[in-house]
Order: structure tokens, then sequence, then C-alpha cells
């Protein structure tokens, strides 16, 4: 097209729009052809189609004969006529080089129009050439004419590139994590996800895919855990102002992540063409601890070698997965993914991609770490032995970090301290680990990334990614000592005094302004007032939360150095007591909890001179006896240090309540601990911890039955009977009233019979249904049945079914 003829080669100027068709006459070549050649070319026109390659817009040409009703063309064809036609061979329009003339009218560019003109007319006379439907998908999927002719194809969907648009909506996915225990470790709730995508069957079109998810929470069901909720959004602000409330509702319905990806069509290089990648998180709550951690990991190791295990099994090959439900087995037929999934990574990971913009938005991650508690010994007879020793191991600090393969963290199992060097480095070793997994409300600030026109393959991109986010981390570690509460989170006293600081002049300022336009001096005198005192709260608030935390370090590091075990542990479920909401967060709660606190540690200081020496002997004679009277005096000396300690802790964490509005340690917590968590724990049932759909009527049983004398054991069902419940383990069943009280306790074995009758009612009056229990074995008050009333019959008769199932279990056993 150097060249001009008549302004036919002038009408591909305006073309911008993909699909946009252009039709040329060769006809109008009045310099270069003869009238006969002119004539024989009215049949034929040459079509012009704006396609795509890759991010970038083409134009192809390609031959079509005239229809006998289409008359619309018109106009001179110029230059394009002899660059793009194909020469002496005529191959795909797609595979031949444009020759470019040096002189305008050159003998040889009017030798190759001649030449062309032939080949065009001899195919059309015959039927070589398609019509203008066919030339026009030809034309847009790239094929072109061949030297053995034109062949018409059907029309079937593939061949013309079929649109599609995809559009999914969830509510709400909760995903559930049941480990090997197996015990319900988190539950994971996506709120709000849509998904939309649009592409085209055959690539030669823009594709877009963009998926939001409104809301993350994970709720953290280990036993024992110190934090609830493990993952949520963090939309906290202190004392946020009447514009940062208006503008932390609308940052509240902002979507938690939101992936937007734009594909350009594709490439004939093979490489995969990005416009632009987004990625927008909002800020998150971290809440954890090492155990949780731990018991994370593990379950994702597990996970992982279930896959692992089908490395040899062929793709076609199904895993049996044996389903137990209210019939009975079920085997349902899985596929295996192993092969799939790795061969789609390796493939992933060595493919090029182009992208033309690449950008992750800033985030900040609000983190508080907290050290693990002991568990309670029903909880421990639930978990299981191996479960008990990670959950032991964490406690003493045998953390391994690095291990062989992919198995990064890990704990040593069954490790004792037989030797004083020994007895002194886990003491160290424990008190480290717990200094540096206390964190409270790090702030960690994670910067953005933003590529342009950056080629990579997977793994390049996520290495890059990796080595951004680990520098990011380390340029956040002082603000995580900082954090840290063995010293005393100085960073959070900062931040409050700095918010105290700025309420102490701006707030003066705001009443000024509102006074002005208000013509009232009262605004004035209030802004100052709010000032001075939120200054006042902050400073007197902060100082107290880092003596407490102080104060707190040092409990925790002398309880580690009695060598009791015991007494730390009655100590961690003292501090959980507390911060479940037991303890008024206000300074005469505090003062009377601390003076609690520092008759406990003199009484279980002079106790345990006495305690210590027997239990030693108990287990080891003589040399046990010895270590316990070691341990008894160690701890009459520090014990009662410890209880002062404990009490020192307690007032400054009322005087911080008190100052700040009764909030003590649950303000210090807020930016997790707000949200609650959203269902109990799911219950397994019977000796085998079977899994079935999950109950939330059986989840708040459990719940309940391990607040009861029949924590620990296996929970089988529950019968509700409106004002009273049963709960039934595998051994026993107990009623409980409305308020928790328990009204009687059976044994499954001591049961001989169960009928199901009408007996009197309350006082003689009335007729009612009640559950009479024939017991084997007369009770303490010599009474050898039980009667259980019931307001309905179908009451009676279930209860009735689920004793009968107890006790048939308890026979098959014995």
């Amino acid at each position: 097209l150097s060249s001009r003829e008549g302004i036919e080669s002038t009408k591909v100027v305006g073309l911008t729009d993909v699909r946009e068709v252009i039709r040329l006459n060769p006809s109008k070549l009045t310099s270069t052809l003869t009238a006969n050649m002119r004539r024989r070319l009215h049949g034929v026109r040459v079509l012009g189609v704006v396609t795509t390659d890759g991010p970038t817009k083409v134009l192809r040409f390609h031959l079509m004969r005239k229809d006998a009703l289409n008359n619309v063309f018109s106009g001179a064809f110029g230059n394009g006529i002899g660059n793009d036609f194909p020469s002496d061979r005529v191959e795909s329009l797609t595979n031949v080089e444009p020759v470019i003339s040096s002189k305008r009218g050159g003998k040889e560019r009017r030798e190759q129009i001649v030449t062309a003109a032939k080949q065009t007319t001899s195919r059309l006379e015959s039927d070589g050439l398609p019509n203008e439907d066919d030339a026009k998908r030809q034309a847009f999927l790239g094929s072109g004419l061949s030297s053995t002719g034109y062949h018409t194809s059907p029309h079937n969907d593939h061949e013309m590139g079929q649109i599609f648009s995809f559009h999914a909506s969830f509510g709400s996915i909760m995903l559930s994590l049941v480990d090997s225990s197996p015990t319900e470790i988190a539950v994971m709730s996506f709120k709000n996800v849509s998904t939309l995508a649009k592409w085209d069957s055959l690539g030669t079109s823009s594709a877009s895919s963009l998926v939001s998810i409104g809301w993350l929470q994970v709720d953290n069901h280990v036993p024992s855990a110190p934090f609830p909720v493990a993952v949520c959004p963090d939309f906290t602000k202190q004392n946020p102002s009447e514009l940062e409330k208006e503008e932390k509702l609308t940052d509240e319905t902002a979507p938690l992540l939101m992936i937007g990806l734009n594909f350009a069509p594709k490439h004939k290089s093979g490489i995969r063409c990005l416009r632009s990648v987004t990625v927008s998180p909002r800020n998150l709550a971290i809440a954890v601890d090492l155990a949780s951690i731990v018991r994370f990991h593990r379950f994702l190791m597990g996970v992982k070698g279930h896959f692992a295990h089908f490395d040899s099994v062929s793709n076609e090959v199904a895993a049996v997965v044996t389903v137990f439900n209210g019939d009975g087995k079920k085997k349902i037929m899985f596929p295996i993914f192993e092969t799939s999934i790795s061969l789609g990574t390796t493939s992933s990971s060595s493919r090029k991609f182009y992208f033309e913009g690449f950008t992750i938005l800033p985030c900040n991650v609000n983190l508080s770490v907290a050290p693990s508690r002991a568990l309670t010994a029903a909880q421990a007879s639930l978990e299981g032995g191996e479960t008990v020793a990670i959950h032991t191991a964490v406690r003493k600090g045998d953390v391994l970090i690095g291990g062989n393969g992919s198995n990064v963290l890990g704990v040593t199992v069954g490790g004792k301290n037989r030797t004083p060097l020994a007895v002194f480095r886990g003491v160290f070793k424990s008190m480290i680990v717990d200094a540096l997994l206390r964190c409270d409300k790090a702030s960690l600030n994670f910067a953005g990334v933003s590529l342009r026109n950056h080629f990579s393959t997977g793994s390049q991109l996520s290495t890059f990614l990796a080595a951004h986010y680990f520098q990011s981390i380390r340029s956040n570690l002082p603000a995580l000592l900082g954090s840290l509460s063995a010293f005393g989170n100085p960073l959070g006293l900062i931040r409050g005094l700095g918010d105290g600081v700025s309420d102490f002049v701006n707030e003066p300022v705001k009443g000024l302004k509102r006074s002005v336009e208000e013509l009232d001096p009262f605004f004035v005198v209030d802004g100052v007032a709010r000032g001075t005192g939120s200054l006042a709260r902050h400073t007197v608030g902060g100082i107290a939360d880092s003596a407490s935390l102080l104060t707190e370090t040092f409990s925790k590091n002398m309880a580690v150095l009695t060598l009791d075990r015991r007494y730390a542990q009655r100590r961690d479920q003292g501090s959980t007591l507390r911060g479940d909401g037991e303890f008024s967060a206000t300074f005469a709660g505090g003062v009377e909890s601390a003076v609690a606190k520092l008759v406990q540690g003199v009484v279980e200081g002079v106790t345990g001179v006495v305690k210590a020496p027997i239990r030693g002997a108990e287990k080891k004679g003589v040399e046990g006896f010895a270590k316990g009277i070691g341990k008894g005096l160690l701890g009459l000396l520090v014990k009662p240090v410890i209880g002062i300690s404990d009490a020192a802790t307690d007032v400054m964490i009322g005087v911080k309540g008190s100052v700040e509005g009764g909030g003590g340690i649950s303000q210090r917590r807020r930016g997790v601990d707000r949200h609650q968590q959203l269902r109990p724990q799911r219950p397994l049932y019977g000796r085998d911890r079977m899994m079935r759909p999950y109950q939330l009527a059986d989840a708040v049983a459990f719940a309940l039955m391990m607040r009861t004398r029949l924590a620990g054991e296996f929970y089988l069902s529950h019968c509700d009977m409106g004002e009273r419940v049963a709960l039934l383990s595998v051994k026993r069943m107990l009623l409980v009233d409305a308020d928790g009280q328990e009204l009687l306790l059976l044994k499954f074995r001591h049961i001989k019979d169960i009928e199901v009758r009408q007996i009197p009612g309350p006082d003689g009056l009335g007729i009612e249904w009640g559950l009479l229990i024939f017991l084997n074995t007369p009770r303490k008050n010599g009474n050898d049945i039980e009667v259980i009333s019931c307001k309905e019959k179908a009451f009676a008769e279930d209860l009735c079914a689920q004793l009968k199932h107890g006790t048939q279990i308890v026979a098959n056993e014995t």
C-alpha cells in the first residue's frame, strides 16, 4: 500500500475494531491490467478483516468471489494487491512474504499483478474461490488458499469460535478441616464469592476473568487455642472520627480480595499474553499460636501424602472411598488427580508469559501470636497420645524449622532432660520460645508489586514474588520486635501516645470550628475535654498495658523455673478463664483478682513442699523423693514471687480497663476477638470417631458435654426434651436442666431394661409420659428404678431408643 492508484487503498486507514471488514476491487487497476482482464476480475474481491495476534491487531487479506446480488463494491484497488497476493505458488496467505517494490509502478510490480490476476481468474472459473462468509472466517482464523484450491468446510461451532460467558455466585462456602486424630482443627468460611469469565473457544479475541471474595474467616478449633478466630478481615481503627466512621462502613462493604485477569488473544509464538493482572487484597488480622500452626502444617502434609500415595497408579484408575452414612457403608469411586496435577504444574512453571501490566496492591497484616496452652485432661483423652505429645513438645520449645524435604516445620516428640545441663538448656529454650511467640498486634506492611511489559515463566514469577514478600518481612522485623510482649509492646505504647497527642491537638480544633458554625462556645470546651481525656487515657492505659505485659512475661518465665509442669498448666488454665471474660477488667476487679493471685502463690509454694516429695516418691522412689524435696523448696521461693507478679499484672490490667472503659485484655485483642466463631466444633461420633453431616444441635450438645462430668468421653448422641437435655457418651447418660445443673447420671452397664409408660404428673395431678429405667445394681439411695418424666411421648420414645443403643454398644464391647 505504499503507492496509490485511485482511492481504494485509503479505505484501510480507518479500520480499528476487531472483526471489522473492508472490500477492495482489483478490477480498478486500470494502469496495469488490460480491459479484458479487468472485465474477468469483476467477479473477484479482496476481503480485508481486522484480527488479532496476541495483544497486536493485524489486517489479513483473503480472496473471495463476488455474489451475484452483492453490488456494494466500489473504488479503485491500490498497491496492496501487489504486496499481498500470492506469487507463482500460492500457499496460505498468512505464510506469504509480501514483495515490497522500491520503484512506484515498476516493471516487476506490474508483472506480479498480471500473474496474480491470471491465477485469480483461473481459480474463479474453476470455482476455486470462497464466498464472502467462508473468506471472512478463514481470514479471521489465519488460513487461506492453497495450491490445491479451495475446499469448503462445514460451519460448525468450533470453527466459528463460540463466545462463552460464565457467572457463578455463592452466598457462603464453608470448609471443615479434620486431621488424622481425628479432630476438626479449623473451619474456613468464604462469603459473597463471585466469579465472572468471558472467552471464545478459539482464543482469537480477548478473554477476561474476575474473582471476588467478600469475606474470609478461619475459626481455630484446635483444643486450648488462645485465639478462637485465626484469620479475619481487619477494619479496626482506634477512636475513629465521624468521617472516618463513614469511610469505615464503605471499607467494610468492599470485597476482601479481588483478582482480575485480562487475556490477550492467542499469539503465534505460543507465549501467553495477559493485558492486565490485578490483585486487590484488603487488610487482614491474623492471630495464631505455635501449636495451631504445627497442627495446620501436619494436616497439609497429610493431604499431600495422601495424593503422593497414588503416584504409581494410572490416572484412569479410581480409588474407592468408603463413606459411613445413616444407612451403612457406601462406596464412591474417587478419581486420582495426582498425575494431572503434577503435569499441569510442570507445564505451567515452564511456559512463558507476557504481562503488559501486573499489579498487586499493598496491604497490611495485623499479627498477634500467643504461646500454646496446655491441654486439659479431658481434651488429652480425646486427642490421643500423638497429638498430646505434639502439644507438650511445642510448650517445651522442641520445635524444628527447616526439616528435610517439604516438611519445613516439626517438633521433637518425647525429649527428656536427664542431666542438670539439659534441664538448664530446656528451661532457657522454653523461655526464649515463649518470649518470641508473644506478639501483640504487630502491624506488618507489605508493599505492592507493579510490573510493566514483563516476560517470565511461572516459576520465575513465583520466585520473584517470594523474594519480594520475604524482603517485606525483613523490613517489618523492627515492627515485630517492637510489638513483642516480652519488651512490653513499646510500639503499641508509642502508637497509643501518638493517637492521644493527635486527639489532644485535633479535638479542640474541631470543637472551635463547630463553635464558629453553631455560635456556641460549648463545643470548644467539649473539644478540649475530649482531647485531654484521650491523651490521659492513652498515656495511662498504654503505660499500664506495657507494665502488665512485662510482669506477665516475668511470671511465665518464673513458672518455668519452678520445674513444676502441673503448676504451669494450672496457671495457663487460669489465664484462659480470665481471657474468656469471667474476670472483670476494672480497677476494683483487678485488685480483687490480685489479692486472690497473691494468696494462691503463697499457698502453692507452701503446699508444694509437701506434695512434690510425695509425688516424686510415688513415681521413682527414693530418687523421686529427693528430687521432689528440691522442687518443693524451689517452689517455696519462686511461687510467692509469681503470686506477687500476677497480682501486679491484674492491677495494671484493671487500671487500663478502668481508664479505657472496661476493655482490658479484650480491647488488646479486638482486631480478632471481636469476631465470634461461626459455629461450634464438629462432633465426632462413637469410639471410632466417625464423621457425619454437621448438625448444630449435636455440636452444641458436645460443647456442653465437655463442661460436665462426661468431659473426655466419646460423644454418642443427645436428646432435647425442652427444659432438659440428655447427653449420651459411649459409657454414660447425663441429664441436665436448662441452667446446666446435673440431675441424673447413669452408666449403661447398670441398665437392665427400659420402658415407656404413662405416669402420674407432679403432685399426682394429671398423667404424663415417663421413661422407666430398671437397674441391675441398686444405687446408693437403694433405688433400682429411675424415672424420667417427659412432656411428650415422642421425647420418651426418642430417649428410650438412644439409651437402648448405648446399652447395646456396651454389651458388644464386653
